[in-house]
């Protein structure tokens, strides 16, 4: 035994990420993928996703594109609260 905790499994890494309790480098690039496009679903913006992941603004938008997803504009976007 090593005495370090158990690693959380990689649908309860996926699932903190997505509550905005952990960063979501810790999520494998397909895990990544299906964060940015299920907060872009909740018409997020490339901004607001950065920020509750832990991404950069450049990262978020650079996943959204390869996903062939249009940014959402500032003013159409709903808030944390909604979420």
């Amino acid at each position: 035994m090593t005495g370090q905790a158990p690693r959380p499994s990689p649908t309860g890494r996926y699932r903190a990420a997505l509550a905005g309790q952990t960063p979501a480098e810790t999520l494998r690039v397909d895990e990544r993928e299906r964060l940015v496009a299920t907060l872009h679903r909740c018409g997020w913006t490339d901004a607001q996703i950065a920020a509750h992941t832990r991404m950069t603004l450049y990262t978020t938008g650079r996943i959204r594109t390869r996903l062939g997803l249009k940014p959402h504009p500032p003013e159409s976007a709903p808030t944390a609260a909604g979420w």
